[in-house]
């Protein structure tokens, strides 16, 4: 039975420009599929299927969207072309007809197209869907489906856009989905970790991430996709740890993405803007802060410790983040927050017996750079998915991050030093900068922050007090110790 729709619902005119450059071709894929679920995306994302790329196509193509093409390969060779808003990528057809390539493709919801020729068309108002694969009822009953049974397994990445389609969709998967992804998840392993990544990104741009993850758990592809956690499933609930190390890492996203996010935004608005940038990264890091634990796991006394897990998790995630694609910059952040993720909770048992020093305070403002917010976002979530009981008591802990907001707005935000290196090294008699002139800087730094240095002529007397044979014992150290509550 033919199935046919109004053509109104795949006009653009971007679109329109491109069908006097084609004698033949098709419309296929996400397009369609968006289309036909009345899904109007800000971003254009076209792709076109003709039976042999030709030059002259490229070229009127080229002319008629002001752009130039560029080619690049993912299964199959394609031409793009892209401007602000919007791409059109055209790709040779799989096989000797339409059918044949539809049928070829990951999922029959996506496995739809359309004649170009019939949207140009001046006497019809409507045109046939070319749907070999039964996509057109799967759209209508919300089911991700393969087109075949050898689809997942040809191309492992696509149990991962399953995942995600049917995140994005709000869909169902239909049993053979779940049977097939099960059967062929480890072959994610020996995909490019580029490709996975570009999987990852997109879950990870959703509001729901950790439904994700639960997902990939369920069809075992949370390992294969993220092969840096592998052993976090052997690590038994302990001390304060009410669940497992794999339930304990999924709920840490899920408070994150539902609690911690938007608390902050309220909490740390001020500071806010820097975590929503870096919201998707912030995602991935609660997965892999406790990635380090399975390296250092020991039994003393009959408990388990996890010694310098912040400290090796730190490196392993940052390598991980940098592997996936996220970049230089997310996997710094990765860095110094896992680096740092226990923190916050040794200065609130300070805080709640009231020990907490103003120097442990600014010491780990110092250490976290600009990620301190990041840190304590992360926090919240890593707080809450500890325990039911320490879910319950998270208001307490918020009333502590009050407190440390306080401290570095009203104490660090502004700060600038008294004294520059070269008015340090003229103190000090000095031609050549050199360590010891950073650890002056430092220590001043800190001294303003504490409030015991306040003007230069104080500065100008301890530096010149500053001890260099024994730096770390200086003057500076013995007056001004850590004696701040």
């Amino acid at each position: 039975m033919e199935k046919r729709v109004h053509k109104i619902t795949f006009y653009h005119p971007k679109i329109e420009k491109l069908i006097g450059c084609l004698k033949e071709g098709y419309l296929v894929g996400g397009f369609i599929r968006d289309r036909l679920l009345r899904v109007r995306k800000e971003y254009l994302d076209v792709d076109l299927v003709v039976k042999g790329i030709k030059e002259s196509q490229v070229r009127c193509i080229g002319k008629e969207l002001k752009a130039k093409p560029f080619k690049f390969k993912k299964v199959k060779e394609v031409v793009s072309f892209s401007g602000d808003g919007w791409r059109v990528d055209l790709s040779e057809m799989e096989g000797s007809s339409i059918e044949e390539d539809l049928k070829k493709r990951d999922f029959t919801v996506n496995a739809i197209a359309v004649d170009v020729r019939e949207l140009s068309l001046p006497f019809n108002d409507d045109v046939l869907l070319i749907d070999p694969t039964g996509g057109y009822e799967d759209l209508i009953k919300g089911v991700i489906r393969p087109t075949h049974k050898e689809s997942l397994r040809e191309d492992p990445i696509r149990i991962l856009r399953g995942v995600r389609l049917k995140l994005t969709l709000d869909f169902s998967y239909c049993e053979s989905f779940i049977s097939l992804s099960r059967k062929a998840s480890p072959l994610i392993e020996k995909v490019p970790r580029e490709r996975v990544g570009e999987e990852v990104k997109k879950m990870a741009e959703t509001e729901s991430f950790w439904k994700a993850l639960k997902d990939l758990e369920t069809i075992g592809a949370l390992f294969p996709t993220f092969k840096e956690l592998k052993g976090i499933e052997k690590i038994p609930p302990s001390g304060l740890h009410q669940y497992d190390l794999k339930e304990h890492s999924i709920k840490t996203v899920y408070f994150l993405e539902e609690f911690a996010l938007k608390e902050a935004k309220e909490l740390f608005k001020d500071f806010f803007p820097q975590i929503r940038e870096r919201k998707k990264c912030l995602k991935l890091v609660a997965l892999y802060h406790d990635v380090g634990k399975p390296l250092t796991v020991k039994e003393v006394n009959g408990k388990l410790t996890f010694y310098n897990h912040d400290k090796i998790g730190a490196e392993i995630t940052r390598k991980g983040l940098i592997e996936l694609g996220f970049g230089k910059e997310c996997g710094k952040l990765g860095y110094y927050v896992v680096r740092n993720h226990l923190r916050p909770f040794f200065l609130y048992d300070l805080y709640r017996k009231g020990e907490l020093s103003k120097r442990a305070v600014y010491k780990f403002f110092r250490d976290t750079k600009d990620y301190a917010f990041h840190t304590l976002t992360l926090s919240i979530a890593d707080f809450m998915a500890t325990s039911k009981d320490m879910e319950n008591s998270v208001a307490e802990y918020l009333d502590f991050l009050i407190y440390l907001r306080d401290f570095y707005t009203e104490r660090l935000k502004e700060l600038k030093p008294i004294l520059t290196g070269r008015e340090i090294m003229e103190i000090k008699g000095l031609s050549k900068p050199n360590r010891v002139i950073g650890e002056i800087k430092e220590k001043l730094l800190e001294l303003q922050a504490l409030g015991k240095v306040k003007t230069k002529e104080e500065a100008v007397k301890l530096v010149k007090g500053f001890n260099f044979e024994n730096s770390r014992k200086s003057k500076l150290d013995n007056n001004h110790g850590d004696r701040s509550s």
